[in-house]
């Protein structure tokens, strides 16, 4: 018998080219690392080989070695020192075009500084993900630079109610567009569709820069404004890294939105980001929405935004319940009056049918073995667990036994359902983030939760603020502004004249503004109020984050630094505050100190990261305290 041979296998050894020796006008790369490392923020310096000097720009991707393996960088500035020896070299060139410019290198430092973050951190919103198939069909020339010196400006457009809001900024994009590039940052992605149509209709071809787009085709609009093809950009928060060639304005609309603040570490927002680069690159700033955050309500406070105010008067009508009902009958009958007329509005404070249940006997707030809050999600759904979503079918109270639920606060779908009681023969339509309604409604009720409500052809016949005192009462310092640019916003989809109804108690400063179009008077005394409680935009936050079991010493070391003087004298430190295994520190300094403070927290997390510990999750200015 013949014994099989086992097959060969052919050994082959890279054999690594020659090392060339540097040419051309610069031999050494200033480059950031993603190296994944925290203290690791600073540039290094690399050689450029003679065979990829043609190809290296400031701004370009690039694969290096470091500490044994070929990690990506990104080329910041580039130089001829008299000697280069014991630096390493540049491996390759990803790419032929660099994503990054120089103003938005310059950007990024400065983001990096306000909020204590590494480079990439931010890189990583500023750049899309590179598509080498997309990428070879474009041909790499840098878009010539306009240098004008010119007076800038900066202001608060308030929008008018009864009118698209989506074509009011298409026609402020229309009059800038021909000093140089516009971006206009926008909370979500209907309202950039909603402007995008806008702005073809005013025969204006915007790119959109947009994290619902598929990656193919944000890379292909992104190296089309990059090389100076599209001047005008629209997109959500990520947009407002966005290289548009001699930029010279860039619009935002609800500036305060939550949407507009980045969720990953470090936390930036995309109004700071657009302050930052105002200054930097000399633009104009246009803030636009129905009211101002806190931060830019200062600004205008201080006189240093100017607030274009729409001026409008409008038909608020306040209906306090006075026994539990939902909805009193005096706002019901101008709500049938309203329906003849036209489609009616009424926005609800949360999505479901119920969102908590207590015993009907007891009163006892019903929870899930879990822990969890138990919900129901529509009227014939049985009770359910929000959290591990365990099925009650079988409820009973855990404390006396009782069989009967009471059913609290409710969703959009027991408005629905009881509204329909109210209203036979009236068509229902529900939109919420479960289910949007994007096409323009023309009759019925649409019921909606906050931010999700359709257009409507005419305007509505009325809108209707239902459980308004659940908006109004909610425990969060944004609170207050949150809720004045939610009515404003809904209110302004109503026709001319037709009514707005507030089912909530009366006497709220909201149903004032409302009525005269002008929250000047209600901010005014919210600015008051937090700068006497000193809260922000009159102070800075440094809200940082670890386990439970380490976070006394933390709060030990940062108290021991202030007294050291190595943090501001007047910096308060709030907590340890407990959630679940991790619990937080809050850091609080006047505004006028922030940069001290956040330079410090800045070289205690690198210091701490390059002594390997653990690192405590850091967000600067933070949107909320309590979310």
């Amino acid at each position: 018998m013949v014994k099989s041979v086992a097959k060969l296998k052919l050994k082959r050894e890279v054999i690594q080219p020659s090392p060339v020796e540097p040419s051309g006008p610069f031999t050494v790369a200033d480059v950031w690392v993603d190296a994944s490392v925290y203290h690791l923020d600073t540039p290094f310096s690399y050689v450029i080989p003679g065979n990829l000097s043609a190809e290296i720009h400031i701004g370009s991707l690039v694969s290096l070695p470091f500490h044994g393996r070929e990690i990506t960088g990104i080329v910041i500035e580039m130089r001829s020192p008299d000697s280069y020896s014991g630096l390493k070299r540049i491996s390759k060139v990803i790419g032929k075009i660099p994503l990054l410019t120089a103003p938005l290198i310059e950007l990024i430092k400065s983001a990096g500084a306000r909020y204590a973050a590494h480079p990439f951190d931010l890189i990583r919103s500023a750049i899309p993900d590179r598509m080498a198939t997309i990428e070879k069909d474009f041909l790499y020339t840098e878009p010539t630079v306009d240098s004008i010196q010119r007076q800038i400006q900066q202001q608060y457009l308030q929008l008018p109610p009864s009118e698209s809001r989506a074509n009011l900024i298409a026609k402020k994009v229309l009059s800038l567009k021909g000093a140089g590039g516009v971006l206009v940052i926008l909370p979500d992605t209907q309202e950039v569709k909603n402007l995008y149509a806008a702005l073809r209709a005013q025969s204006i071809n915007p790119a959109v820069l947009d994290s619902q787009l598929s990656k193919s085709e944000y890379f292909k609009n992104f190296l089309e404004v990059r090389l100076g093809q599209r001047t005008v950009v629209i997109g959500t928060r990520s947009a407002i890294f966005a290289p548009v060639s001699n930029l010279r304005s860039i619009i935002i609309y609800n500036e305060g939105s939550e949407n507009l603040y980045e969720r990953r570490s470090p936390g930036w927002n995309a109004r700071d980001i657009a302050l930052i680069r105002r200054e930097q690159e000399t633009l104009d700033l246009y803030f636009v929405g129905y009211s101002p955050s806190s931060e830019v309500s200062r600004f205008i406070d201080e006189e240093w935004v100017e607030f274009k105010r729409s001026r409008a008067k409008m038909k608020v009508l306040t209906y306090q319940p006075t026994h539990g009902e939902f909805l009193p009958s005096r706002a019901l009958t101008v709500i049938k009056k309203a329906l003849h007329s036209g489609p009616v509005l009424a926005i609800v404070p949360s999505k479901g049918y119920a969102q908590a249940i207590r015993c009907a006997k007891c009163r006892t707030i019903s929870r899930c073995e879990c822990g969890g809050a138990h919900i129901k999600s529509a009227h014939n759904s049985p009770i359910t667990c929000h959290h591990c979503a365990k099925i009650s079918p079988q409820w009973q109270c855990i404390w006396c036994n009782h069989i009967v639920p009471s059913l609290q606060s409710r969703g959009i779908e027991r408005h629905s359902h009881e509204l329909g009681l109210l209203l036979p023969g009236t068509a229902i339509h529900l939109s919420s983030a479960d289910h949007r309604i994007n096409e323009i409604v023309s009759s019925g009720l649409i019921i909606s939760t906050p931010g999700m409500a359709p257009a409507s052809l005419d305007g509505y016949s009325a809108v209707v603020i239902l459980e308004g005192n659940k908006f109004l009462d909610q425990p969060d310092m944004r609170a207050g502004e949150r809720v004045r640019e939610m009515y404003f916003a809904h209110a302004a989809l109503a026709a001319s004249g037709s009514p707005i109804i507030l089912v909530q108690d009366e006497g709220h400063a909201i149903a004032t503004a409302l009525s005269t179009w002008n929250p000047v008077i209600a901010i005014h005394r919210d600015l008051e109020e937090r700068k006497s409680l000193s809260l922000p935009p009159y102070v800075r936050i440094a809200h940082l984050t670890m386990e439970s079991s380490d976070i006394t010493r933390l709060r030990s070391a940062l108290i021991a630094s202030r007294d050291e003087g190595r943090l501001p004298s007047s910096t308060k430190i709030l907590g340890p505050i407990p959630s679940g295994e991790k619990a937080s520190l809050i850091l609080s300094v006047d505004t006028g100190e922030g940069e001290s403070l956040i330079s410090t927290v800045h070289e205690f997390m690198r210091r701490r990261s390059a002594s390997k510990k653990d690192l405590p999750s850091l967000r600067i200015d933070p949107y909320s305290l309590s979310r």
